[in-house]
């Protein structure tokens, strides 16, 4: 039988022309029905994305090495997290981290949600991937994907074992995580009084972030006060800001110190001796002065000396010590140790103008062994230069009170015991409040020291001449 005949019927029966029609007919009624009975299609979600700073604080170094930009986690749905700045900072024996993250979630009421909330200040996010699982306070929502970061310049101070000391260079970078936090721009190391302690002034750069209009490194304000935590590896420093902004501002000053010490750290002390802490240089000797003491085993010493001095402060200090008269400076080398009191500043020369003068001095109740070793001709020399030269010696025999038989008192001759009086010719420095000598003010009633090589007189001023 043939599909279609010659009069156009399907099969023998039906016209095409009516088949088509009904076909088209059911067509549109099955795709009404589909209408009517099926569900409405969901509509496509509003997504929004913002950027948020995350605060993790301490975290142990296995979990920091593993937190990269790029990282991300979903909660669940459409909402994920993601990592795209990482900023760490030194705290104890951990690091600080602090991330900026994208945020991504459905807007709904006005905001956007994430895992069921706005992401408001305070709120704790998690973030869990692979390789590890954390969660950090939100500090900041804003546009920006990274961190507002800015390099601080910074002045610090710690006291350090000297062996720390000497690791510290400038250059040095201070690395978390692969990541450089801090650089060390320069540094001054001083002696602190102890031979294994010394005091560490330095510059660092910091890689510091904006929070609420405030500079911070990790969860640190950068400000004067503050304590910051630089481990190089080589050493650990917890240094405390003294300057922002700006770095060592360095200066020289000239001091004269005093001391007293033993004969031989007197005659170690040279003019031009430098003097170095941990590679750094500190002092260089300008002059020595060396006196003898009423002790033979010690002399008094005036030290004049240039100091490498710090003057970020409203006065130049070396290392803890400002730098005025009275203040005690310690200086250390290989050779020897000086602490010495700051007698005059902004010279290395004793106070006056050198001139001789003579001078009465005496001596009451003096063995007569004592007596007789003082002779005219004696000197006491220093650095190869006469100071003091006795030009005369008169000896009387000490007097005393003898009562007698009958109570009455007489005055006789002590048997052994002398008066000395001694005329000598000292090298003084003549002064507007008076004479020194041997870095003393001497005047009548006062007591003076001559180390004569033999002996040592301790005479009491009588007069002094012209």
């Amino acid at each position: 039988m043939e599909l279609i005949d010659d009069e156009g019927r399907l099969f023998g029966t039906v016209n095409v022309i009516d088949a088509l029609v009904v076909l088209v007919v059911l067509a549109v009624v099955v795709a009404g029905a589909a209408l009517v009975f099926s569900d409405d299609p969901e509509p496509e979600p509003d997504l929004e994305t913002t950027h948020a700073t995350l605060d993790l604080g301490t975290q142990p170094d296995y979990i920091v090495s593993e937190i990269n930009e790029g990282d991300a986690y979903s909660p669940g749905g459409d909402d994920r997290i993601t990592i795209t700045d990482v900023h760490l900072t030194p705290q104890g024996n951990e690091q600080r981290v602090v991330l900026r993250v994208e945020l991504r979630g459905e807007r709904a009421g006005g905001s956007l949600q994430y895992d069921g909330a706005p992401p408001r200040l305070g709120r704790t996010l998690d973030v869990a991937t692979d390789r590890y699982q954390v969660d950090g306070q939100v500090r900041a929502v804003g546009d920006d994907d990274a961190l507002d970061r800015e390099a601080a310049t910074v002045v610090l101070r710690d006291t350090l074992d000297a062996a720390d000391a000497r690791e510290i260079a400038p250059g040095d970078e201070i690395r978390l995580a692969d990541r450089t936090v801090a650089t060390v721009e320069d540094v001054a190391v001083y002696a602190e009084g102890s031979p294994t302690r010394r005091v560490v002034v330095l510059e660092a750069t910091l890689d510091a972030h904006r929070q609420e209009g405030e500079r911070r490194f990790g969860g640190t304000p950068v400000r004067r006060g503050q304590t910051v935590e630089l481990p190089a590896g080589d050493y650990d420093l917890s240094g405390t800001i003294e300057r922002v902004g700006d770095g060592l501002d360095r200066g020289e000053a000239e001091v004269l110190l005093s001391d007293v010490v033993d004969v031989e750290t007197a005659e170690r002390i040279d003019e031009g001796d430098v003097i170095e802490v941990g590679g750094h240089r500190t002092a260089t000797v300008e002059s020595v002065t060396a006196y003898g003491t009423a002790n033979p085993d010690r002399n008094r010493v005036f030290v004049g000396v240039s100091l490498a001095t710090l003057d970020h402060r409203e006065r130049p200090q070396f290392g803890d010590t400002y730098v005025q008269q009275g203040s005690s400076i310690s200086l250390s080398s290989d050779a020897y140790d000086l602490s010495g009191t700051i007698e005059r500043v902004g010279t290395t020369e004793e106070r006056g103008a050198p001139t001789t003068r003579t001078v009465t001095l005496r001596m009451e109740e003096v063995h007569e062994d004592m007596a007789d070793a003082i002779r005219s001709g004696m000197t006491e020399r220093r650095s190869g230069e006469t100071i003091a030269r006795v030009t005369d010696v008169d000896v009387d025999p000490s007097v005393i009170l003898i009562q007698g038989d009958e109570g009455n008192l007489g005055v006789y001759d002590h048997p052994t015991d002398r008066d000395v009086t001694i005329t000598a010719e000292l090298e003084v420095r003549e002064t507007t409040s008076g004479v020194r000598f041997k870095g003393e003010t001497i005047r009548q009633g006062s007591t003076v020291t001559l180390d004569l090589g033999t002996v040592t007189v301790d005479a009491t001023v009588v007069s002094v001449g012209g």
